[in-house]
């Protein structure tokens, strides 16, 4: 999965990269520990007014107790989180702006849609004009006017999942925090929901108050790299990197970063980097191939004339090419798995297999011989040892 573009003037304007912009939330060497676990571990982020802010890692990274310490649920044992410029830590969860939506988005059985997004309204005892209104733009933003009196087992999976948002929604927060809202959607459902969460973004962004900055935990990278206006990929309770989507993708921190992100994922070979005649030489086990000019960078780092590194190449920048030059590596085709839009080749170059996409209608067999191209723009190269990017990458 490929990042959809952001490098456009949309991000080179994005209030993140304007140093003077102030930040929405400020969560600042944020901390949880459960006796000698620790969950999160001092963590640092700036978000920003209306942005849609995804934080992604695996289970038991600390993505969730992140999210419910900034909801009020869990205490931090050290940090400060402020939000609009006031200080929050303290505060308990119905005194702070925000309003959280859970992966389990249970709804009222017993109510129809427009008595379960009254629900939160009644209890702060609104008038009843005011909360008729609210409810009825609520459902508009959802598009679930015309099902306003149908209780939740009358519904889809999606559409009640639309009712849980406009339940969260309705009480106006300025930070809306949604916890892997859609993980209980089949596939396809989960595909429609993110084109919708995306849409809903924008129009609260659009609104006459400006409000609409999410904070979304995900393990699927789909989610993250499609909703996301940056990510924080977090392992082990810590953040490895922060960006926009395209930074992520195409400017990995390390291998960590570099693996998680994608699918299928960067591939991977041990070897030994060192300077040639204006370009640099990759060897491992037998083989050598010229990977330009720009790798010259990681070994000027450590002013030796060769070094120890990890090639990485993502599967869609490598070209299966019939010719042999300096920069192609002769391979044999192991299997051919057509995806519908590309087709993935996986490949061996002597004891290393590696994963190739092309397109569709490209024409090899298995078993066939080939040579691999790799495009020296897209290569990275990381230091076995710390499995940092010598060629620099995101924070």
């Amino acid at each position: 999965m490929t990042p959809a573009d952001t490098t456009g003037a949309e991000f080179a304007n994005a209030p993140w990269r304007d140093p003077e912009q102030r930040p929405f939330i400020e969560i600042e060497g944020l901390t949880k520990r459960f006796d000698e676990f620790i969950a999160v571990d001092n963590v640092d982020l700036k978000i920003y007014r209306r942005e849609l802010f995804t934080i992604l890692g695996g289970s038991g990274c600390g993505k969730t107790t992140l999210l419910r310490m900034l909801a009020g649920f869990e205490k931090p044992s050290a940090g400060r989180i402020r939000i609009d410029g006031v200080d929050v830590t303290d505060l308990p969860p119905y005194q702070r702006p925000v309003n959280m939506m859970f992966q389990s988005y249970a709804v009222f059985p017993h109510m129809n849609v427009k008595q379960n997004i009254a629900y939160g309204l009644r209890k702060e005892k609104l008038p009843t004009k005011e909360i008729k209104q609210r409810v009825a733009q609520m459902l508009e933003l959802v598009q679930l006017t015309g099902l306003a009196k149908r209780r939740p087992h009358q519904l889809s999976g999606g559409q009640r999942q639309r009712v849980a948002l406009a339940r969260a929604l309705v009480r106006s927060p300025k930070v809306f925090l949604l916890d892997e809202p859609l993980s209980s959607l089949d596939a396809k459902l989960r595909a429609g929901m993110r084109s919708e969460l995306k849409l809903l973004h924008k129009k609260l962004g659009e609104g006459v108050e400006r409000k609409g900055t999410f904070m979304y935990v995900t393990h699927d990278q789909v989610e993250a790299l499609t909703l996301g206006t940056r990510i924080a990929l977090m392992k082990d309770g810590a953040i490895v990197q922060i960006g926009s989507p395209h930074d992520v993708y195409q400017k990995p921190r390390n291998i960590f970063a570099s693996t998680f992100v994608g699918s299928p994922s960067m591939n991977l070979i041990e070897g030994l980097l060192e300077k040639g005649d204006g370009s640099a030489i990759f060897r491992f086990q037998d083989r050598s191939v010229n990977v330009g000019s720009t790798a010259l960078t990681a070994l000027g780092r450590t002013g030796s004339e060769k070094r120890p590194a990890i090639l990485g190449i993502r599967p869609e920048s490598m070209r299966v090419v019939s010719g042999e030059t300096s920069r192609s590596l002769g391979a044999r085709v192991i299997t051919v798995e057509p995806l519908g839009q590309t087709l993935l080749i996986n490949l061996q170059i002597g004891e290393c297999m590696l994963v190739c996409l092309v397109t569709p209608d490209f024409q090899v067999r298995e078993g066939e011989n080939v040579n691999v191209l790799f495009q020296p723009e897209a290569l990275h190269f990381f230091d076995p040892e710390t499995e940092e990017n010598l060629l620099g990458g995101g924070m």
